[in-house]
């Protein structure tokens, strides 16, 4: 069973006195260099039509930014080459677009083939995936000079299944050896719905002999993928999903227990909830005389009636077994177990089990015309991405010795809102709304303590997450590395700039006397660029890949 961790903030980084975002008609420079032959870009066939397929195809970053030198990045053209793309901060212009590298057309591109991937995974190596069936291992050199790339080595990742797209690698110095993990995601179709699979892939040299290359294991899952990146050592991986996951080896498919819920809990006799102090539960019996014995632990709760086992498994969490009470009433058996730890809200009671009994509305008053509990922070339709009202969202650290998952966070049903590379060599930073704010975290991970596993909260966004809700258009999401500002960017016309440091309330105080803090919001218009591909952001710069076009927005 995963361990539960929470998402803790530092509220030395929270700014309670940040009163929004005013408009500001100062105007943003845009730099524009056109393209001569366009980006690559992947289009669905026709029995690609899976909701997993839309978001794959529709929302992947084509522009890949360097974590090194964030002032570059990269795309694919049409004829197989990666072009690179900077700007010159001491004299504000764009450098020329130079291509670094041609991708061998190993296998011809058909429709339905992924969008090349590309992972930049030190300062002088990176890693390529075709979309097709190829993984590259590159030498890139001096990417700062535009060195031209040199293939190390290529594979062919399986000869029976075609399309993968690159969603995560990093580079590990293992027991004197150069180890190269890879999540490596296609997505597939079963008897009765597609799946999305993370085939967990290594590379590895030993000082000087051949590079080899390894799957070992698939982790499967049927809904959307939010988050996905490597821990230090790459033991274990991290993973975002409104759906299950469960490696392939272990379970051979997995449940879809929202599509399932009769086969899941068909047999239950017992419904439970619970408070932050107590958990009642309650076994109803047909029997005209019912006969219950009940035997319970600090972990563990036994019932039977008539002779029957009704329940003898494993409780979620430590309760307070001196304070445990029963009651029988009209054939209703009903336990009281009191928790050992009131701070933690169980997500079920027995793994396997039903869900937590939530009490009917007997109101006929429509839920968006019902009272809020919180009225300073009111919910709106706009708050729940589409399709995730009904999903329970989580986080979870997979491991793959020993094949399960080691912990687990619970975010509801509010998804990641984005990704990040706040740092070079570090995992991904995640991205998620707190309240009206978003705030970014890292992972923490201790060698020497691999069990103390979680997020530190690495920085705010200040009232970023109210007003990324009301966007309905959104494509890209992003902030600047030192988070002096967010980004987004619709796929067509408008981008959106969120300056969350530039103090604009001209000393305006509130009535009890504390100093207002105002944010500076710009509206920039792209004007015939075709939709936007992809973003990459510096603190002085934002960089657009659009269909005809390269866009640099000068920040500062």
């Amino acid at each position: 069973m995963p361990k539960l961790v929470d998402l803790r903030q530092d509220r030395n980084l929270i700014r309670n006195n940040f009163d929004g975002y005013k408009l500001s008609l100062d105007s943003i420079p845009i730099i524009r260099q056109d393209l001569i032959v366009p980006p690559l870009r992947a289009t669905p066939s026709d029995d690609q039509y899976s909701y997993l397929h839309a978001e794959l195809f529709s929302l992947q970053n084509l522009l890949i930014s360097d974590p090194w030198d964030r002032v570059s990045s990269y795309y694919v053209n049409h004829h197989h080459e990666i072009i690179k793309c900077s700007y010159d901060e001491n004299n504000g212009r764009p450098k020329s677009l130079v291509p670094v590298f041609r991708i061998p057309i190993v296998h011809q591109r058909v429709g339905g083939d992924y969008n090349c991937s590309i992972k930049l995974i030190s300062e002088k190596f990176a890693v390529l995936c075709d979309g097709v069936q190829e993984l590259y291992i590159i030498d890139t050199g001096d990417r700062q000079k535009s060195a031209e790339w040199k293939k190390i080595a290529s594979f062919t990742i399986s000869s029976g299944e075609r399309n993968f797209a690159l969603f995560d690698s990093r580079l590990d110095m293992v027991n004197g050896k150069k180890v190269i993990s890879c999540a490596l995601v296609r997505i597939a179709k079963d008897e009765f719905s597609h799946c999305l699979n993370m085939h967990w892939a290594t590379l590895e040299q030993h000082e000087k002999d051949p590079w080899t290359f390894e799957i070992h294991d698939i982790v499967e899952g049927k809904g959307s993928l939010y988050y996905c990146a490597f821990e230090p050592k790459a033991e274990c991986i991290v993973m975002s999903s409104n759906r299950p996951l469960k490696f392939k080896s272990e379970t051979g498919s997995v449940v879809d227990v929202e599509s399932s819920p009769k086969e899941q809990n068909g047999d239950c006799t017992y419904t439970w909830t619970q408070t932050d102090d107590d958990i009642t539960v309650n076994f109803r019996s047909e029997s005209e005389d019912p006969d219950y014995k009940i035997k319970s632990s600090k972990n563990s709760l036994k019932v039977e009636c008539n002779g029957n086992c009704l329940l003898d498994q494993t409780l979620f969490s430590m309760v307070d077994e001196s304070l445990t009470t029963w009651t029988t009433k009209d054939k209703i058996l009903q336990i009281t177990l009191v928790k050992e730890d009131s701070s933690t809200v169980w997500p079920y009671l027995v793994e396997g089990g039903p869900p937590e009994a939530l009490e009917s509305n007997e109101t006929n008053i429509p839920l968006e015309n019902q009272p809020i509990p919180n009225l300073e922070a009111p919910i709106e339709d706009c708050d729940f991405p589409m399709g995730t009202q009904d999903n329970e969202i989580k986080i979870e650290r997979l491991h793959l010795g020993s094949k399960t998952a080691t912990h687990q966070i619970l975010l509801d049903n509010s998804p990641p809102l984005f990704s990040t590379n706040l740092r070079p060599g570090f995992p991904l930073a995640l991205a998620t709304r707190q309240d009206v704010d978003t705030c970014l975290w890292l992972q923490q991970y201790n060698p020497n303590k691999t069990s103390e596993w979680g997020f530190r909260h690495e920085g705010n966004l200040h009232a970023f997450g109210y007003v990324q809700a009301s966007k309905q258009q959104k494509k890209f999401m992003d902030c600047a590395p030192d988070l002096s500002y967010a980004v987004i960017c619709e796929s067509h016309r408008h981008v959106f700039l969120y300056k969350s440091n530039n103090d604009t309330a001209d000393g305006l105080r509130n009535r009890c006397g504390s100093q207002v803090s105002l944010g500076k919001q710009h509206l920039i218009t792209l004007e015939d660029t075709g939709e936007v591909l992809g973003i990459s952001t510096h603190s002085c710069v934002i960089t657009l890949l659009t269909e005809k076009c390269v866009l640099f927005l000068q920040i500062n």
